[in-house]
């Protein structure tokens, strides 16, 4: 029997929910997440991301929706979430946080915090990337690739 860190698990995760190519735009979008958990809450940036998703257009959109899928199925899957995650839209999710009692709310938050901490980082190694000279690009979206399976 192997030992898995949960991080592994989180960065798995994460890699799902990162759109491409990760533009320089994306990838601060992403930082600034994390911070806004911190400040905000979980409930606030989850209705932010779902707002987004909604009002922008293209690559933005659509990294905002999937960084709110990954929270909502991340949760689901530990199941903080109850019901079907396909079928769990952002009014049910925010219902679900208002219901949540401290000790749940505080895991989920962490959870989400993990997430976007991860999203953060694998942003920062994949726009790097994309700027590095020719002959070295794709090697670390391959490292990334390689963590999902």
């Amino acid at each position: 029997m192997s030992v898995r860190r949960i991080d592994q698990d989180m960065a798995a995760v994460a890699v799902g929910a990162l759109p491409r190519p990760v533009t320089p735009e994306l990838r601060t979008r992403y930082r600034q997440l994390r911070v806004m958990l911190h400040t905000a809450g979980l409930a606030a940036t989850y209705a932010f991301l779902a707002a987004k998703a909604a009002a922008e257009t293209g690559q933005l959109a659509q990294a905002y929706a999937e960084a709110g899928r990954g929270i909502r199925d991340r949760l689901a899957d530990l199941q903080l979430l109850t019901g079907d995650k396909a079928r769990l839209g952002p009014s049910q999710v925010l219902e679900q946080f208002g219901k949540m009692d401290g000790s749940g709310y505080a895991r989920a938050s962490a959870e989400a915090a993990a997430l976007t901490g991860w999203l953060s980082r694998l942003a920062d190694a994949l726009v790097q990337d994309s700027r590095s000279p020719a002959g070295e690009t794709g090697s670390q979206e391959q490292a990334v690739s390689e963590q999902r399976q």
